[in-house]
């Protein structure tokens, strides 16, 4: 059984390896937030925590091909890009289809015999 002391070794032994490949790419974090998102991030909804914790996801593998682009770029980013890119149109897909759900519906209710409005 690892000891806290070891597992706290293998992790920055992790932490070292990962940053020879991909930089310190976390402190450009906020900076691409902000250029994505110019005018700030306002969440309503679990949908919208849904997709911005996949977008968290792309631009963290975007960050690392970049780091890798000089060497080729970096094959697993890119498929994981086009995995997290087709889990947010989903989700996108999923809210269209309620939104137009609920404009149906609406429409149903107002075209009713009897109904004032």
């Amino acid at each position: 059984m690892a000891r806290v002391p070891e597992m706290l070794r293998e992790g920055a032994d992790t932490y070292e390896q990962r940053n020879e490949l991909y930089g310190d790419s976390y402190h450009n974090f906020g900076r691409v937030m902000i250029a994505l998102f110019p005018r700030g991030m306002h969440f309503d909804s679990v949908e919208d925590y849904n997709r911005i914790g996949i977008i968290v996801q792309i631009v963290g593998k975007l960050g690392r091909y970049c780091e890798q682009f000089e060497k080729g770029g970096h094959d697993d980013s890119l498929l994981d890009l086009a995995v997290y890119s087709q889990m947010l149109r989903e989700l996108d897909e999923e809210i269209r289809n309620r939104d137009e759900e609920i404009r149906n519906r609406d429409e149903e209710i107002r075209n009713r015999p009897g109904v004032p409005f």
